[in-house]
């Protein structure tokens, strides 16, 4: 993957999901946002960027809960962007909540992962990607 944008207003949790990217040696290129507004603010750079396929991230996990712009806002928001190759978007979160989980699937999320993101999480999500690529 090109590169990976982390959103999560908790710091340990970024963390924690940076350690897991590097293990994974998912990318060299790890971006973070600590909230949607912030991440949504770097998308809108990469659009602009004249190579913005190469600055836009491959993958994208995002915190649910989060001040300023939560995860839901920030993917509405981010559906508005020309992003092309459209990236990977999985949700991260502590929260199992039925409606949480369905509203995920309504806007489209590729998966939601329960915290902390964990090597098996990761690496199962993107085998579910893989496994769906190969069936569209």
């Amino acid at each position: 993957m090109k590169s990976v944008l982390l959103i999560d207003d908790d710091p340990t949790a970024l963390y924690v999901a940076r350690n897991v990217l590097k293990r994974q040696n998912i990318t060299e290129q790890i971006m973070t946002a600590q909230n949607g507004f912030e991440a949504i603010s770097k998308l809108q750079a990469a659009c602009s960027d004249p190579f913005y396929k190469e600055a836009t991230p491959s993958l994208i996990i995002v915190d649910v809960k989060m001040p300023v712009m939560d995860g839901f806002q920030f993917v509405e928001a981010m559906q508005g962007l020309p992003l092309n190759p459209k990236p990977l978007v999985a949700m991260l979160t502590s929260s199992q909540n039925e409606y949480d989980i369905k509203r995920a699937d309504m806007l489209g999320v590729d998966g939601y992962l329960g915290k902390p993101l964990t090597d098996e999480k990761l690496t199962e999500f993107l085998d579910a990607c893989r496994e769906r690529c190969l069936h569209d």
